[in-house]
């Protein structure tokens, strides 16, 4: 099969250090092409490509742009124009106002596409080829934070409370100690606190395998939480609030804790010898891999090329799924 994956990104493939989508795309286009089919890309201005890749032109159309040559076209953003050959789109965010979909649009998650009006959804898998080895001995004496620290639905204050209440050393992987954003002002003097900023790559995966659980109280639906899966992965259990995707993913009592309390989370925290770092590599590993995923796509492919529609009626929106949920001390 001739597969086109477009996505209009600034970042550079395969990836280096941020850029999650871009890593599930990665991982997507490499499951594929074991699988034997010819795998294209049309991306944007970034600055290393491999050969496989075009670079999207903004002065041409997009279905110029495709033209006939593959026989389906998988969108990493929403798209619902004219081409010459199937698609479908993936949604790998949440609607910031009311829009709708086309009928071929795949979701993140069984809530993701519940919130959009929707059926159709693929979890997202990693190629963990590319993480290294757990650890599943004994960890250092800290927790971590992962996600863009400046986003208040990703919650860092929260995360910050609940490693102080459980008396934890927090690591903070995705932002700095003091921020004057667009998105907020923040600013944590907390000594049990250390900042690495933006990091990724393997400084990303040891900070985390080395860690003794992830604190991950997100104040909205995620649509899946890459943060999530990679924790596991790497031997960490997760403590997190129960909203988006996360109980399709936090689904056993060995490999994390859900909860809107902070004093729930913290209690969690101070007990992590009940969590089994082993059964949350294995769990991870098996369940959110890029083979999975692939297998799952192509069952979208197909149905697709069989003349078929992924969701019963038009995915919509009416809100923005950014707002902030509710959590308490």
């Amino acid at each position: 099969m001739k597969i086109l994956h477009v996505m209009v990104s600034r970042l550079s493939l395969p990836p280096k250090d941020y850029g999650g989508t871009e890593r599930i795309v990665w991982g997507l286009l490499m499951a594929q092409q074991a699988a034997g089919h010819e795998v294209r890309l049309l991306w944007g201005s970034a600055p290393e490509l491999p050969k496989n890749a075009s670079r999207y032109d903004p002065a041409k159309s997009m279905r110029e742009q495709i033209g006939s040559w593959p026989d389906i076209v998988h969108f990493h953003q929403p798209f619902d124009g004219e081409l010459d050959v199937p698609y479908i789109s993936t949604e790998h965010g949440n609607a910031e106002g009311a829009r709708t979909y086309g009928k071929n649009t795949v979701f993140l998650s069984a809530r993701h596409a519940a919130n959009h009006h929707a059926d159709c959804y693929v979890h997202n898998g990693l190629d963990w080829t590319e993480y290294g080895q757990p650890n599943l001995g004994k960890p250092q004496n800290y927790f971590h934070f992962l996600g863009k620290a400046k986003w208040p639905i990703k919650n860092l204050a929260g995360a910050v409370a609940v490693s102080k209440q459980a008396g934890a050393k927090l690591h903070v992987l995705g932002g700095v100690r003091f921020s004057l954003s667009s998105r907020g002002f923040y600013f944590h003097p907390d000594l049990h606190l250390r900042f690495h900023g933006m990091v990724g790559g393997e400084q990303k995966n040891q900070l985390v395998r080395n860690s003794q659980g992830l604190i991950f109280p997100v104040r909205w639906h995620e649509p899946f939480g890459l943060a999530i899966i990679e924790s596991l992965y790497l031997g960490t259990p997760v403590f997190a609030t129960p909203y988006g995707a996360i109980p399709e993913i936090i689904t056993r009592p060995d490999i994390g804790l859900l909860s809107t309390s902070y004093t729930e989370l913290a209690d969690a925290v101070q007990n992590i010898h009940k969590y089994d770092r082993e059964a949350c590599h294995h769990f991870a590993k098996t369940s959110f891999d890029h083979l999975t995923m692939a297998a799952a796509y192509q069952r979208c492919y197909d149905k697709v090329l069989a003349g078929e529609v992924l969701n019963s009626s038009v995915p919509f929106s009416e809100q923005s799924w950014h707002q902030m949920l509710p959590v308490t001390d």
